[in-house]
């Protein structure tokens, strides 16, 4: 595969998945819609620039992680996806404690392990961070994929083939990944990351009530409904993937 291939396969991935996701897409809009709604507020708010200056990395994130999903790059995405909650778990931090917002800007070391500090907090005291206890779980699962190049984060892509009495085999290494489930693990992955983007833009919510004051009963119900959907959808996903697994 040369370059020119590999940016056309992308493209014929994300056309097939656009197709695929057809029923599912609005979801990623309605959720996309409650993450814009609160960043016109942003302005005149300075001293408070570092939670906001997040949470557009948060929004950034969770479009790059839909695009490498849409086009089979699933490592890639939950990578992208590993990120985001980190940044959503130092927003916490500053939220709980804004006297750890010089600490950050100063690179202190609390915040290059924050997803390990936050952990440890909560063994400590379980009512500790409760907005965070599901991403640390989600966290844990991206890691798995790996965010450096060890083994973790490439022997999933192989595939060796060869004749069975012969030392020698062809190796390949997979550009692009497609779940061994099929649509519906796809599927799956796609409404869980969805759904962790979710949970994120909970723990800002506490700064735009908080801070920003938005309060705003509609926008309230878009959040619930769409934390209910995706809740029910994302576990009949799983459910079907993991039966035709079975079967």
């Amino acid at each position: 595969m040369n370059f020119l291939e590999y940016l056309g396969t992308e493209e014929q991935n994300m056309l097939t998945s656009l197709i695929n996701f057809k029923a599912d897409f609005d979801l990623f809009y309605e959720l996309d819609g409650i993450y814009q709604a609160p960043i016109s507020s942003f302005l005149g708010t300075e001293g408070e620039e570092l939670v906001p200056t997040l949470y557009l990395f948060v929004h950034f994130h969770l479009y790059f992680t839909t695009s490498c999903l849409l086009r089979s790059h699933l490592s890639e995405a939950l990578v992208s996806l590993r990120k985001a909650i980190d940044a959503g778990l130092t927003a916490y931090a500053i939220l709980l404690d804004p006297g750890k917002a010089e600490a950050y800007v100063n690179r202190d070391k609390f915040f290059l392990h924050i997803k390990a500090n936050v952990q440890t907090a909560i063994t400590k005291d379980a009512a500790a961070y409760p907005l965070a206890q599901n991403l640390i779980q989600i966290h844990d699962m991206c890691s798995q994929y790996g965010s450096h190049s060890d083994v973790d984060s490439f022997l999933h892509r192989l595939e060796t083939k060869g004749e069975d009495s012969s030392d020698r085999y062809e190796l390949f290494l997979h550009y692009f990944q497609f779940p061994k489930g099929g649509s519906e693990e796809y599927r799956f992955y796609f409404l869980s990351v969805l759904q962790a983007f979710l949970l994120i833009f909970l723990i800002f919510k506490i700064f735009f009530s908080q801070k920003l004051r938005i309060i705003d009963p509609v926008w309230e119900q878009r959040i619930a409904k769409l934390g209910t959907y995706l809740d029910r959808e994302r576990q009949q996903a799983y459910e079907k993937f993991t039966k035709s697994t079975d079967d």
